[in-house]
């Protein structure tokens, strides 16, 4: 008898036979399980059922109030089942040298290594073993990675507790025994029918209780080490000791001279095991991963985000070297935020000195390389999204960031007729915006924007010129009509594209103007503004109130909702929402008078998407000698295509991966106690999705159709899809933080000291009134509020029940005086 689970955040469930079988021959777990051998991708792992054989669990009450068989440390109950991990079954080369001599069982592949054991040891797969004592397979099965083994058998008590009965196991196999399964409560993944090897039936009815009488109230009391500990053969100059559990520190080959590596003379091993004693404890099954994942990010700080040095001084826990690649591979690509607090704790309990230490994310040097990074992921997205190499031609590889969210900005706007729901108020259909700003010196070839504009913007450039044409020979009329004539009735347009010198009443007029009915419903079209020259732009809009629109730029965002009342005849007299996309170019220089220290607080900071554009570096660029011009087509092609695109978009599956990457940097943020980070991740979810979108869609335009003049369709996002969204999303999380970090943590720095509180003055009385007992009397008001007679405690006695905080009890006659007893009815004082 055992159980399974069908997920982390469900109790676990009894299993017979018949569901055994439902479960290991489900489609759905088979494609997982395929999948998963094909990509490494531990998420899809963990999406698996699991079977716990070692123990049952009583009825418990979660956190959340749900009754259930958790699986509890303190609610288990053994079944007399052993569960045996055997991992890298066959591999011939790992990220580290496997602990194991050349030509021994762990060589073999599994089906291999599973008939040499049925030969070798034919008595241990005979069910039930008569007179024998060396116990009884009744399971074997090969992993979801495809390069493990699991073995179930029947626990002997005379052998000891699990971990003791597994090294015994191990023994009899020639193999080494995975230390995690000591753990009773243990989850084992399921895998598919066809990777069962042996299966004896007596697995799904066998109880061994007088193992369970001997040690669950061990287990329950969380004593699992071994009772009988055994000589096991440790790798040979690894430095590892028997006793050592809690990390794995480096093997190196034998003959050599290297030590454990090490952080500032302390091995990391010490310093692993430091940072679980500082965060609750080794992790248990159910949340390995997720500590692990925090302990590499941790751990990048001092390993300068090197992966095959994380790789090497991580502890396994019981994972494979697959799952522990993919964990480590996430954390790397995660944005650089030097030392932690918990960190730094860590390090200062081992007396390691941290005054040299710096790894600040703000560093030039930091933001260019890692410009090179995120050229590089998007080059390898080149085939899968062919339209970003024409983007980026004729740029540097560490320019392509800057191209990509240009692009992405410029087609997004043509998409303006499509919709999306967000995790937050999915009840509300989102529009595609974006703030973006490329930030590089002079001369640093920002003109690329330029090329963009002009080709993916034709389109809506085209549409223009009827409304611009309408106008101005509007205006012509008007100059020529004498003062008694009839004057022309203004025609209403639709005019998207505004330079930066446009009035406001003008640009909310064509705001206002810019509709366009689809599928029945009137929808306002996305308004849009591209320059240059940031400074410039800047420096026109502060002109006065008629002209500045950082109101504008503020509500563009989320496309809230605005109005205007003005007396004069050319203004509209109404409300309105702002549905405005801007691009600018500019300097370091013109962003500083953008957002500084003054206006921060305003919110524009986590609107904006800033990228920089890296300075030449005394290169020159690349010389073209031919005009391209199938890619300058494809680009308008696209961007005709776009342009009429409706309806919403098919993305909820980007929308949950969001959802966990921030939650994911939340969980970092209040490990980093900081407040700063919380306010700059909390829209980048947006753009990534918004950036990607245009991408996305075009990847699946197969699955698009028209619907009249439109093009609309529903499409299914895929892993490919969200590498793009995560990058988008990693790369504005990081730029967030170069250009605004500072200003964020000097902004909760200075928020009290700048505050006008009067808190002080009325802090005795507060506390008076909290020292107060619940009942009391006018001597407790005295000595609480240390006044001098009775007649001044029996006034404030009368405030305070006049402001209802205070009522009366009783009354009593003590040494023949009538006294009163009082109860608080209130908790704040005004």
């Amino acid at each position: 008898m055992f159980c399974y689970q069908k997920n982390f955040n469900n109790p676990t469930l009894p299993i017979d036979e018949a569901q055994f079988y439902a479960l290991v021959r489900a489609t759905q777990w088979n494609e997982h399980i395929d999948q998963f051998r094909e990509t490494g991708d531990a998420a899809l792992k963990r999406k698996l059922p699991a079977f716990i054989f070692q123990a049952i669990f009583d009825d418990t009450t979660s956190k959340s109030g749900k009754t259930g068989a958790w699986r509890k440390q303190s609610a288990t109950r053994l079944t007399g089942l052993v569960v045996m991990d055997v991992d890298h079954v066959g591999e011939q080369t790992h990220p580290q040298p496997l602990p194991v001599s050349e030509g021994s069982n762990m060589m073999l592949p599994p089906r291999e290594l599973f008939v040499k054991w049925q030969k070798e040891h034919a008595e241990l797969f005979a069910s039930p073993l008569q007179g024998d004592k060396r116990g009884s397979i009744l399971l074997i099965y090969i992993t979801p990675s495809g390069h493990g083994l699991k073995i179930v058998f029947k626990a002997r008590t005379e052998w000891g507790n699990l971990i003791d009965n597994q090294h015994q196991m191990a023994k009899l196999l020639g193999v080494e025994v995975d230390e995690s399964c000591k753990d009773a409560s243990r989850m084992s993944f399921i895998c598919k029918e066809s990777d069962i090897l042996y299966l004896d039936k007596e697995l799904f009815t066998y109880e061994n209780k007088a193992f369970a009488e001997r040690y669950t109230a061990l287990y329950r009391d969380g004593h699992s080490q071994e009772t009988h500990p055994q000589p096991l053969p440790v790798s040979e100059g690894s430095g590892q000791t028997q006793d050592q559990k809690l990390s794995t520190p480096l093997h190196h080959r034998e003959g050599t001279e290297v030590g454990p590596l090490s952080f500032k003379g302390v091995p990391y091993s010490e310093i692993i095991d430091a940072w679980w004693t500082h965060n609750g404890g080794v992790p248990q099954e159910g949340e390995r991963n997720v500590k692990l994942y925090q302990l590499a990010v941790n751990l990048r700080a001092i390993c300068d985000n090197n992966k095959a040095l994380l790789l090497q001084i991580m502890p396994r826990l019981g994972l494979d070297e697959q799952e522990l690649c993919s964990i480590v591979d996430s954390a790397c690509k995660e944005p650089v935020k030097g030392l932690s607090k918990m960190m730094r704790e860590t390090l200062q309990g081992l007396n390691i000195s941290l005054t040299s230490y710096l790894s600040p994310l703000t560093a030039e040097s930091d933001i260019n390389q890692r410009l090179w990074d995120w050229g590089a992921q998007i080059e390898s997205m080149f085939d899968d999204f062919p339209l970003l190499r024409d983007i980026c031609k004729g740029l540097k590889r560490n320019q392509y960031p800057a191209a990509l969210f240009v692009g992405g900005g410029l087609l997004m706007t043509l998409m303006t007729r499509c919709t999306y729901r967000f995790y937050h108020r999915p009840e509300e259909l989102r529009r595609l915006n974006n703030s973006t700003l490329i930030i590089g010196d002079p001369a640093s070839g920002k003109s690329f924007a330029t090329r963009l504009f002009k080709l993916l913007a034709s389109p809506i450039v085209e549409a223009d010129k009827v409304g611009k044409d309408a106008i101005n020979a509007y205006r012509e009329q008007m100059r020529t009509k004498g003062a008694n004539k009839e004057k022309p009735k203004k025609p209403k347009v639709v005019i998207r594209i505004h330079p930066a010198r446009t009035s406001n009443a003008q640009f909310i007029q064509d705001m206002v103007n810019a509709v366009e009915e689809v599928d029945g419903e009137l929808m306002q079209l996305h308004m849009l503004t591209f320059d240059t020259e940031l400074d410039n732009t800047l420096s026109l809009q502060k002109g006065g109130a008629y002209i500045d629109k950082q109101a504008l730029q503020l509500k563009a965002f989320h496309n809230e909702e605005d109005g205007q009342a003005y007396s004069n005849v050319d203004s509209i007299l109404q409300n309105f929402f702002v549905i405005w996309n801007f691009i600018y170019t500019g300097t370091p220089i013109a962003l500083k008078k953008m957002v500084n220290e003054q206006n921060f607080g305003s919110g524009l900071a986590t609107r904006l998407t800033c990228i920089p554009l890296p300075a030449t570096n005394f290169e020159m660029m690349t010389r073209e000698l031919t005009v391209d011009y199938e890619s300058d087509n494809r680009l308008k092609e696209w961007a005709e295509k776009l342009d009429r695109m409706k309806g919403e978009l098919t993305v909820q599956k980007i929308v949950d991966e969001l959802y966990d990457w921030t939650a994911r940097r939340m969980a970092d943020a209040a490990d980093n106690d900081s407040k700063a980070d919380e306010m700059l991740l909390k829209r980048c979810a947006y753009h990534g999705l918004n950036f990607s979108a245009p991408f996305i869609v075009m990847r699946h335009w197969d699955k698009m159709h028209q619907d009249g003049d439109y093009w609309c369709g529903e499409f299914e996002t895929d892993e490919v899809d969200w590498r793009l969204a995560e990058l988008i999303t990693n790369i504005q999380y990081a730029c967030q933080r170069h250009y605004f970090g500072a200003m964020a943590e000097n902004y909760f720095d200075n928020k009290l000291k700048d505050a006008s509180v009067n808190v002080q003055r009325r802090q005795k009385t507060f506390e008076a009134f909290a020292r107060l007992p619940e009942e009391f009397t006018t001597e407790d008001v005295m000595r609480c509020f240390g006044l001098k007679n009775n007649t001044s405690a029996r006034a404030r006695v009368f405030r305070l029940m006049k402001d209802r905080l205070a009522e009366k009890v009783e009354e009593f006659v003590e040494n023949g005086t009538t006294k009163a007893r009082y109860k608080k009815t209130g908790t704040v004082m005004l």
